[in-house]
């Protein structure tokens, strides 16, 4: 199991106030340079980012089930022991969406990559989504960021490791202004991107002429992709990711003697950019890993996670109480209702998945998750709609009405029309994340009626 030493824990807890120029943890460094007749040197740079909150893959399609924390310690597992060179960086955008569970995640995502013994985190707009003093709370986290200044944080600008083998490796980390709220009223100051590293430099090559540059960015590809040809520069690997349904090209770029990568989106793959160093050249091995059943689950994240999952349920029931005190109108008409005129239609729905979908989520333990919920059940956090499985049992699985909207009316009064709202409502929930290989007309025969 990757465990931090007592002397990196400690160094993690000074990283608020480390210098400008700050040290990658203890437990990858070295002392002194090799001769110049050395041979060639490595490193191994390993990069995560763009998880949005994913702390584990829903399951809900086998080509998308990749990432997640206990996937991606098990990963380390594997390769920690074998790479004595090894740089762990994250390029930011680890957070989702303003909410109670989501601001939960970003909690127990930050706790699990605090145990991972990240080298430099970037900070990504995203995980300004809760604010400074969330972030203030987080220990063990190695922010960096070189062009970005938050009042009260101190973040390093850069840091400097030496590795086992001699080789010195410098870390910058930029975002782009245009992602982050920067004016009179925000605590956040910024400079231009490439300013700040070619003011930075100088700076690095009179503490000791690194070996390699690499810099970490958070903005678009194309925007990241123009700071390649900064000179001082030898690596470019970015991060950012507007939504969970993003195309990201992963493919790298050679250019001049240096490299471009990017991170896999929702934390599904890890980035490997193996790098050697001989004289004055430098050469790149470049592969994305994919988190999949193969990788095996740490037992250490298991556990946070299903503390995390403890939380997400008391989460449910106290939410529960708030909604079992209200009023309810009813406003839907349930399947057993909509059957009495619609018989074919009923039949070919009972034997779709839609009509066994929350039996489906009993059978992972996450019938009380929210973001599951919305998608397995009639309604729910809608007016009317699904509650629980105790107070609203007519209203389990995906029905008739969840495609068709509430028809409590209808029922009572026919009417057609609206047999046409059915295809919109099919993008709610097959998404990319859950259905990758989704199309409407594709699917639709598998439940035609």
């Amino acid at each position: 199991m990757l465990m931090r030493t007592a002397l990196s824990f400690i160094l993690a807890g000074l990283g608020w106030a480390l210098a400008a120029c700050s040290p990658l943890p203890e437990s990858h460094a070295s002392s002194g340079n090799p001769p110049t007749d050395s041979p060639p040197r490595e490193v191994l740079i390993v990069f995560s980012g763009n998880t949005l909150g994913e702390l584990k893959p829903c399951g809900c399609a086998k080509e998308e089930d990749q990432g997640g924390i206990e996937r991606r310690m098990g990963y380390l597992n594997s390769v920690t022991p074998e790479e004595s060179n090894l740089l762990f960086v994250d390029l930011g955008d680890n957070f989702k969406e303003s909410t109670r569970q989501g601001r939960i995640k970003a909690r127990y995502l930050l706790t699990a990559m605090a145990r991972m013994n990240y080298d430099a985190v970037t900070l990504g707009d995203r995980d300004l989504l809760y604010g400074d003093e969330f972030l203030k709370k987080q220990e063990g986290i190695p922010w960096l960021a070189s062009n970005m200044q938050i009042e009260g944080m101190n973040f390093p600008r850069y840091r400097t490791q030496t590795f086992d083998n001699g080789l010195n490796v410098t870390v910058l980390a930029v975002a782009d202004p245009d992602l982050f709220y920067v004016s009179g009223h925000s605590q956040i100051t910024m400079q231009d991107p490439a300013e700040a590293v070619k003011e930075l430099l100088p700076e690095i090559e009179r503490n000791g002429q690194p070996d390699l540059v690499v810099l970490l960015t958070h903005m678009k590809r194309e925007k990241a992709l123009g700071l390649l040809d900064l000179d001082g520069v030898d690596v470019v690997i970015n991060g950012h990711i507007e939504d969970e349904s993003d195309k990201i090209d992963m493919q790298p770029v050679q250019k001049g003697g240096k490299i471009f990568a990017q991170a896999a989106p929702l934390g599904q793959k890890m980035g490997e950019l193996r790098v050697t160093v001989e004289g004055g050249e430098k050469t790149y091995k470049h592969r994305m890993v994919r988190l999949d059943s193969k990788i095996p689950d740490d037992a250490e994240m298991t556990a946070l996670h299903d503390e995390y999952n403890q939380e997400i349920e008391a989460l449910f029931f106290e939410t529960l109480k708030a909604k079992r005190a209200k009023e309810r109108t009813q406003v839907y008409a349930a399947e057993s209702t909509c059957k009495t005129c619609h018989a074919d239609a009923h039949e070919t729905w009972s034997g779709s998945r839609h009509a066994h979908a929350y039996a489906t989520l009993k059978e992972v333990n996450k019938s009380f998750d929210p973001e599951c919920l919305k998608c397995h059940t009639t309604g729910f956090e809608k007016p009317g709609g699904f509650i629980s499985e105790i107070d609203t049992p007519e209203l389990k699985n995906v029905q008739c009405e969840m495609c068709h909207g509430a028809r409590l009316e209808h029922s009572r009064a026919p009417a057609g029309g609206f047999a046409e709202e059915a295809r919109g409502a099919c993008s709610q929930c097959h998404v990319p994340k859950h259905s990758p290989n989704f199309n409407y007309e594709t699917y639709w025969p598998k439940i035609r009626h």
